[in-house]
């Protein structure tokens, strides 16, 4: 699987897309359970599964995954759950939906947190380290249209 790098080949701080486990565990409303599931890419189909934790800094994802050849190894590998992921293609999760664009860009101005243990160079995006759709989804769902 391709991670998400910055230009030292990092993979710490940088965000992942949404269609993974990772991420996708964060809408599970069973918080007290793994969630498992398996994630078409272009470089092959993997299996992975994940748990959200809370800390003093908020919550967070702990994942594991493998590609499928591998699974049979693994507990939840009997698992439904099935998403797709054209990542690094932008128009995966990168960039905004245009009508959202076309409604908030210009119109916000978000911050990503920082991590103090990050020496690395911030993600790339008019917003870095911030995930613009998440963002216009959120104003969108707030502004009463």
């Amino acid at each position: 699987m391709n991670f998400p790098q910055d230009h030292t080949g990092a993979i710490e701080g940088q965000p992942s897309c949404k269609a993974w486990t990772s991420r996708a565990v964060f809408d599970v409303p069973d918080k007290f359970s793994a969630y498992s599931q398996y994630t078409d890419t272009p470089s092959g189909t993997y299996w992975c599964t994940a748990r959200t934790e809370r800390s003093a800094s908020g919550e967070f994802s702990l994942s594991i995954g493998v590609p499928y050849q591998h699974v049979k190894w693994f507990r939840g590998r009997e698992t439904t759950a099935r998403a797709t992921s054209n990542c690094p293609d932008p128009t995966c999760c990168k960039r905004p939906p245009e009508a959202l664009t076309a409604e908030w860009a210009g119109n916000a101005w978000p911050s990503a947190r920082a991590h103090s243990h990050l020496l690395a160079a911030m993600p790339p995006g008019a917003f870095p380290g911030v995930d613009e759709t998440e963002v216009y989804s959120f104003l969108q769902a707030h502004s009463g249209n």
